[in-house]
């Protein structure tokens, strides 16, 4: 595709521009969309990858060390593993698990899956979670001396743990 603008050479840089409430799209070659002040930089797909390695504190350069563990399943190391952006197997959680946590923990914001729940086993976890999170509030309610408020979600708590058999899952 020839650029809107210069119509000589080829378009690399997309636009999206919002007038009146109607967005359009632009292609415009660099020169052209270097020209324009509509663009303050331009984002080459070439670099997205080095991108986000450098933005997650990843260094994709770095030769890989004979010495350097890998997974015993795939054969993969870590160094290849934050050069592709992906683990090589199953396995490779287990193996690199001091060094991937802590990435994760960056990535996605906490340690502990908060997604979908299952259909068939889906009331007995939201129970625990809901157990969990009172077992906090409580603890909360006591240190601030909020003894009848405590005392209502200790009881919601003993709720759960029938509904639950009885069973003590935090301890």
């Amino acid at each position: 595709m020839l650029c809107q603008h210069c119509q000589q050479r080829e378009a690399k840089v997309q636009i999206m521009k919002t007038e009146n409430g109607e967005t359009r799209e632009v292609y415009l070659c660099e020169v052209c969309a270097k020209q324009t002040k509509e663009v303050s930089f331009i984002f080459h797909p070439v670099i997205v990858p080095e991108f986000l390695q450098a933005l997650f504190g990843l260094n994709p350069k770095l030769p890989e060390q004979p010495s350097e563990k890998v997974c015993p399943k795939c054969g993969i190391s870590f160094s290849r593993i934050t050069q592709a952006g992906k683990l090589g197997c199953s396995t490779c959680y287990e193996t690199f698990e001091t060094q991937l946590e802590p990435l994760l923990r960056r990535i996605h914001g906490g340690g502990q899956n908060v997604g979908k729940v299952p259909v068939r086993r889906g009331s007995a976890i939201k129970n625990r979670l809901e157990e969990r999170k009172l077992k906090e509030k409580l603890q909360l309610l006591i240190q601030q001396e909020n003894f009848e408020e405590a005392a209502l979600v200790r009881d919601q708590i003993r709720e759960i743990e029938q509904l639950m058999g009885g069973e003590n899952h935090d301890t």
